[in-house]
């Protein structure tokens, strides 16, 4: 049985007339005709007399609006306070991103997040593993690159670029570097998948590599020890660059560059909080 039919009898005989339900409820007087013969069709018999000066109920329709209309408050009541607690800003979001991104961008933002809702806690899985959402209850998720086949909402939020870095100590020290061919004079660290392959097959490959790593982080400071040229994101080297502690070579060069999503479930009912995280994320990171 259509709860939704059961629904519009009882706006009828609460408003009278077939007119004004119509209009109350925004829906087509023919359709809402078809809805009651619908449901007339389905328990057997007549629900209302219809005549030109409108519609009452049968003796059949007083009974069954006597069975029903409290059962439908309550289930309207229900559905109110549950509608209620998810726009309330409280309860548990759980996020996950990579380990670099929740290191050295995430936590200082969820930190910020917390201190506007205090009432919202925060579950953060730092991993480079794609967890389910489902298995693992996830509410969102960053991940670096686009995800294929995923019933997922993916949210562009920007590009991740990586890119040449060294320190001023170093360069100051080294010899001059303008072009990507003066490389060939430098020491270089580049970022590898886990089995030592580079992330860019197209770029750098004519050059000696003297130090590669899956890590970023590693190969930040792998910099930072004056070590030589490093490709390493433009986040994770922000606060050094404001300082004058690193520069970035040859910044027309990007050896990679992937998108950051947000993923979020494919649900309407989405807590006001996570939607309230979700969009505070996208607006900083941007």
């Amino acid at each position: 049985m259509d709860l939704n039919l059961l629904y519009l009898f009882d706006r009828i005989a609460q408003l009278g007339s077939m007119t004004k339900t119509s209009k109350a409820l925004n829906i087509p007087k023919s359709k809402l005709s078809r809805d009651i013969r619908k449901l007339e069709s389905q328990i057997g018999f007549e629900l209302l007399n219809r005549s030109p000066r409108g519609v009452s109920l049968t003796i059949q329709g007083k009974e069954l609006l006597l069975q029903i209309r409290t059962p439908l408050q309550n289930l309207s009541a229900s559905f109110q306070v549950i509608k209620e607690k998810s726009d309330q800003l409280t309860g548990t979001i759980k996020i996950t991103a990579p380990e670099d991104l929740s290191t050295h961008l995430l936590t200082k933002l969820i930190a910020e997040f917390m201190q506007k809702f205090p009432q919202i806690s925060i579950e953060l899985y730092s991993t480079n593993h794609l967890l389910d959402f489902n298995k693992y209850n996830i509410d969102l998720a960053l991940r670096i690159g686009k995800l294929k086949d995923s019933s997922l909402i993916q949210k562009k939020v920007c590009l991740i670029n990586i890119g040449l870095f060294a320190t001023t100590d170093y360069l100051n020290k080294s010899p001059k570097l303008t072009q990507v061919e003066d490389l060939k004079c430098h020491q270089l660290a580049i970022f590898t998948d886990l089995f030592g392959n580079p992330m860019n097959n197209k770029s750098l490959t004519e050059l000696k590599v003297q130090f590669t790593s899956n890590s970023l982080p590693v190969l930040k400071d792998y910099a930072l020890q004056n070590s030589g040229v490093a490709t390493i994101p433009t986040f994770l080297c922000k606060n050094e660059i404001r300082t004058g502690q690193i520069q970035h070579v040859l910044p027309s060069f990007t050896y990679l560059a992937n998108p950051l999503f947000i993923l979020s479930r494919p649900q309407k009912s989405t807590p006001r909080s996570v939607q309230l995280l979700k969009r505070f994320l996208f607006e900083k990171i941007q």
